[in-house]
């Protein structure tokens, strides 16, 4: 969404500057990562300017795959975004510390910038709202046979409720 649409890119640099941009007018996201995660004001603009997008695309996203048995919206920002809305079913994928700063260390980030990102992110939860929990501490086979399991629990859940409806209200 960030590099396809002028319009954003227009009010990021608004909002932001023009030094958060290459010469060929990219988005240096790593530019945009230290304003933003170093200030919570600096989030919150950025959230007020992608959050209505973002539930607008995933909302044509759902219609566009209604007929599709699941639908799993990965988003970190799902209730500070208003997400959580258009979902049937809330899974919570969560991580220890040490695994997050992995995760972020493989997508080639340096220890300042995990540390920011850590800290600054304020990411929502709304605990009440969450169906299932699934730990992810780095073991790929237990990771994937909660999230088969989930699955199944929901489609059993579908099935006793006699509807079809997994993935879209």
């Amino acid at each position: 969404m960030y590099e396809k649409n002028p319009e954003i890119k227009k009010q990021l640099k608004d909002a932001f500057g023009e030094n958060i941009f290459s010469r060929n007018n990219d988005i240096l996201f790593h530019r945009l990562s230290e304003i933003v995660f170093s200030c919570k004001s600096e989030l919150l603009k950025l959230n007020s300017i992608m959050f209505p997008r973002l539930r607008k695309e995933i909302e044509r996203l759902l219609i566009s795959r209604s007929s599709y048995k699941f639908i799993i919206v990965d988003a970190a920002v799902l209730f500070g975004a208003k997400l959580d809305i258009v979902c049937d079913y809330i899974i919570q994928v969560d991580s220890d510390e040490k695994t997050r700063k992995t995760f972020l260390k493989n997508k080639k980030l340096s220890n300042n910038e995990i540390e920011l990102k850590i800290r600054g992110q304020h990411i929502e939860i709304n605990s009440s709202s969450v169906d299932y929990i699934i730990l992810n501490n780095g073991d790929r086979k237990k990771l994937l046979h909660e999230t088969v399991r989930v699955m199944k629990d929901i489609e059993g859940r579908e099935k006793s409720l006699g509807c079809n409806r997994t993935g879209l209200n």
